[in-house]
């Protein structure tokens, strides 16, 4: 039997890319402009300066390593290695994030734990918001 590729019509041989999203540059622009808003909080009150800081990091620093990791998956062609890798950049993303909550809570710094989760469960929803955003952006035709 010939080779399948070559019977088949040229507009049905297409093969599956999945597009390399821009999320790590949305990231990295969400957390430089909530590192920014935080700033005058520290000057005028510093552990909540201090908490929002960490809060903010916490969450999107392992976001982007994530983004980072996972962004480099181009293409179906080999599934079980984008699957790895997937699993892999989300293993990295768990580790850090877990890593760093050890770092804040077993520092000998004052801060505030209620301001630093709800920075951290703020950058969530933020991190959140941007992914599907791009994600949707990117979806439609013509984009």
């Amino acid at each position: 039997m010939a080779n399948r590729k070559e019977t088949m019509p040229k507009a049905r041989r297409r093969t599956a890319v999945i597009a390399k999203l821009p999320v790590f540059n949305y990231l990295l622009k969400l957390w430089i402009v909530l590192i920014v808003i935080s700033m005058p909080v520290v000057f005028w009150q510093s552990s909540w300066g201090i908490s929002l800081l960490w809060g903010f990091s916490v969450c999107l620093v392992p976001a982007m390593v994530f983004a980072r990791y996972a962004g480099h998956i181009h293409g179906a062609t080999n599934i079980r290695a984008s699957v790895n890798r997937f699993y892999g950049a989300e293993t990295a993303k768990f580790m850090l994030t877990t890593a760093l909550f050890v770092v804040v809570f077993t520092r000998d710094v004052n801060f505030s734990v209620p301001v630093f989760l709800c920075a951290f469960i703020a950058a969530q929803v933020a991190q959140l918001i941007v992914t599907a955003r791009v994600i949707r952006r990117l979806g439609q035709p013509g984009l």
